[in-house]
């Protein structure tokens, strides 16, 4: 494997060739997943059934806790938590707090937290709300790849089924329903009948 290739792989990129690789692979990777779950889940745009969206939530979180690790801190005597630096010897009053601790609590448990240990409620509240957010960010970037890939879908459909005479025929169609709707509106300019005379004299000077 070349040097530029080994570089690639490295989590800072060394050059703009370097970036732009890493990138290009990054979404490859990513639309493969994105497809994955699409296939899994054809209606995802539409709906998202409430033990998906869960499922999907638990790989997010995964990947939080992955990013932010174990935070520590320390009760003072004024009874609030102080954040420590790093992992701390073994000592009293020290907690470890990350993402799968915060998101252990129950909506009820956290509500009622706030009064029973606003000091823990202060350590836990931070890593929900960012979590809150990260979900709602990656949920948005998964439902645009999907989008994506369905309309990808509908431009091959298009392209293979509509020649130029179904183009023709599909936009005559709306008029004659658009025409109708604007007569019973009272548009002066809508006449159902000199539209399809009009319509049947195209037809007949193009196929002439």
């Amino acid at each position: 494997m070349s040097k530029q290739a080994n570089a690639s792989t490295d989590a800072t990129p060394r050059s703009l060739k370097d970036a732009a690789y890493g990138f290009a692979k990054a979404g490859e990777s990513s639309a493969a997943k994105a497809r994955f779950i699409f296939e899994q889940v054809p209606g995802f745009l539409d709906d998202i059934p409430t033990e998906i969206k869960s499922e999907l939530v638990a790989g997010f979180q995964l990947r939080k806790h992955e990013l932010d690790g174990d935070k520590y801190y320390k009760l003072s005597d004024g009874g609030n938590y102080i954040p420590l630096e790093g992992k701390p010897t073994v000592e009293t009053g020290v907690i470890c707090m990350n993402i799968n601790a915060a998101m252990s609590y129950s909506p009820q448990e956290f509500g009622k937290m706030r009064e029973r240990d606003p000091a823990l409620h202060g350590i836990v509240k931070p890593f929900r709300d960012r979590f809150s957010t990260y979900v709602s960010d990656r949920m948005s970037d998964l439902k645009t790849a999907i989008r994506r890939i369905a309309n990808e879908g509908k431009a091959r459909e298009r392209a293979a089924n509509k020649g130029f005479r179904e183009a023709v025929t599909a936009v005559f169609d709306s008029l004659d329903k658009r025409v109708k709707t604007a007569k019973d509106r009272g548009d002066t300019e809508a006449d159902p009948v000199k539209y399809r005379v009009a319509r049947d004299a195209f037809w007949k000077a193009y196929d002439a």
